[in-house]
């Protein structure tokens, strides 16, 4: 179970509200930046303050902890942090924080969250108009048991899971096939969810923290009854060394035949 600081703090920084998340620190909380110690800083003012400019600049950010330890009166936790930059461009940070408590509260931290960096490009975007209300539309993306008819990588068997999505942190399991690992199944984490507007998931191991890849579809009404679908691949969070090589997993083209596919399962 995630300790109940660690938790509030996450909560706090989703709920988007910068006031929430510095009623996460003490008053006199001391922050530390071993990295870049001129950053570091004394009160929960400046905790409002640095999160207003920080949302400002993300205004989706989401949070995760990855993992998290306790050692004496210091709690150990990894951080994953993404959001859309105004340019379109998605923005990740992620690494440790060390962090002590005095009654339910954050009283000291060592922060080593830093943007995560790498070498070509990290997700495909594919966009297509769809003769169909958005309505429509997302009720087949949310129903796993309607996924084989969107696939285009043939991967896809059938839907362990017979509900549809209803919230972020719901999960669906498919069984998969392919030629090189033969069966195997798949645990979908939901990671965003609008009503009838963006639908996202990330794939893993059952029963294991998914591997970095994410799926996101966003649809967007158009004047003429139409609506425009656009899916996302990214793969920014994929760090396994045995994975990284293998990259994209998915093609431009299979997202865009699988858009292909959505607008005839619901014409």
């Amino acid at each position: 179970m995630v300790p109940e600081a660690l938790e509030a703090l996450r909560v706090a920084i989703n709920s988007h509200v910068p006031e929430r998340i510095a009623g996460c620190f003490t008053d006199d909380y001391v922050a530390e930046r071993p990295l870049r110690p001129a950053e570091g800083f004394i009160g929960s003012d400046q905790v409002t303050t640095n999160w207003t400019k920080i949302l400002a600049g993300l205004p989706d950010l989401q949070a995760e902890i990855l993992r998290h330890a306790q050692n004496g009166d210091e709690l150990w936790s990894e951080w994953e942090m993404r959001g859309t930059a105004p340019t379109g461009a998605t923005v990740l940070l992620r690494g440790p924080v060390v962090l002590t408590t005095r009654e339910g509260r954050i009283a000291w931290a060592r922060f080593y969250l830093d943007p995560v960096t790498t070498d070509g490009p990290t997700h495909i975007t594919v966009s297509q108009a769809v003769d169909a209300p958005a309505e429509r539309i997302f009720a087949v993306l949310r129903d796993p048991r309607r996924h084989p008819d969107l696939d285009a990588t043939g991967f896809l068997r059938h839907a362990e899971t017979s509900h549809p999505v209803a919230t972020v942190g719901d999960t669906f399991v498919m069984t998969m096939h392919n030629d090189e690992i033969g069966d195997y199944r798949i645990e979908n984490h939901v990671v965003a969810f609008t009503e009838n507007r963006v639908l996202g998931w990330a794939p893993g191991q059952p029963g294991q923290r998914p591997a970095g890849h994410r799926f996101t579809w966003t649809l967007t009404p158009t004047d003429d009854g139409r609506t425009e679908v656009t899916q996302t691949y990214d793969w920014t969070a994929v760090t396994h060394p045995a994975g990284v090589p293998r990259l994209p997993v998915v093609s431009a083209e299979a997202l865009d035949a699988s858009l292909t596919l959505l607008a005839a399962a619901v014409a």
